[in-house]
């Protein structure tokens, strides 16, 4: 899902949990430990990979229109692939709030809202923190984060940021949440089920698409009525550019609506079973899949190379 830059305090991702097909991880504990001082430390250690070998489940992939950089999250950790990078890199960074300190690291769900400004919300990895964290930013690529100021603790696994607004779902919502002024205040639009993927028509932000276990709908008003436009359940979105709405599905098969979601044709497919769809700033599709790997496509859907590899 292609994200347009909006003034920095203003720019406000997502959040918590991912909302893709696998089973939610369980948030790590929370370690910490006082020092004579009083001071809590932290490990500087990112989440180690498991020792079965299995692969990471990525909620998120967030591409940063300055540089390229990739930053994906998962359930265990959070993963940064430098440009050029062909795997990886496990990471874990320092968080500051008003009322306490702590790491991050999995169960974060991230985006770009501009140029090296990365925004999310999610758990903590260890330290004095709440389960659910308010919405927190960073201008490092993760190394450390702070809160967004009146922002409150919650458990979004999906948002989207059109213009100046936000639309984020929450994991335990039927609703979709706007918010138009930086998450502090949220208005609620009900779509026909509960929704898992939402994208906004760059070209008209009264025309939305969702996807729920009951097919793809789209609204022309702002959220305010929907219409069934494809019956493929569950599916990830995109909408890149006015006549190119992507819907991967769950097998892999990639279609795209060049009218608003009217008609879908058959555009690719993305090499395995996917978790995540998403855009780069020139519009290069980013797909996650089954192993860890991190795939993409610079001509629609119809060839696919697999970029990095999560481990």
């Amino acid at each position: 899902m292609r994200l347009r830059s909006i003034p920095f305090l203003l720019a406000l991702v997502i959040a918590a949990c991912g909302g893709n097909d696998a089973a939610e991880p369980t948030p790590a504990p929370r370690v910490t430990e006082e020092t004579p001082s009083g001071d809590v430390e932290f490990s500087t250690t990112p989440p180690p990979a498991p020792d079965d070998g299995s692969s990471p489940a990525v909620n998120s992939i967030a591409v940063d229109p300055g540089d390229g950089t990739i930053m994906v999250g998962t359930g265990p950790a959070m993963f940064i692939v430098p440009p050029g990078a062909k795997e990886g890199e496990r990471a874990l960074g320092t968080l500051t709030t008003p009322n306490g300190k702590g790491t991050v690291s999995g169960n974060l769900v991230m985006r770009f809202s501009g140029p090296n400004e990365l925004l999310a919300s999610g758990h903590p990895q260890e330290g004095n923190l709440p389960e659910n964290l308010p919405l927190v930013r960073s201008t490092d690529h993760g190394k450390t984060w702070e809160a967004v100021p009146d922002t409150v603790e919650a458990d979004y696994h999906e948002l989207e940021i059109a213009g100046d607004r936000i639309l984020a779902v929450s994991v335990d919502s039927p609703d979709i949440l706007v918010s138009s002024d930086g998450g502090v205040n949220w208005d609620k639009r009900t779509p026909p089920s509960a929704p898992i993927d939402v994208v906004v028509d760059p070209s008209d932000p009264q025309r939305w698409a969702v996807s729920t276990e009951q097919g793809t709908f789209v609204s022309n008003d702002d959220g305010a009525t929907w219409r069934p436009r494809d019956p493929g359940m569950g599916a990830r979105l995109a909408w890149p550019k006015a006549d190119a709405l992507y819907s991967l599905d769950r097998n892999g098969k990639l279609r795209v609506s060049r009218n608003g979601g009217e008609r879908f044709e058959d555009a690719g497919d993305v090499g395995g079973l996917p978790s995540e769809l998403t855009t780069g700033p020139d519009g290069t599709l980013y797909a996650a899949v089954v192993g860890g790997k991190i795939r993409k496509s610079a001509d629609g859907g119809k060839s696919w190379e697999t970029v990095a590899t999560l481990k």
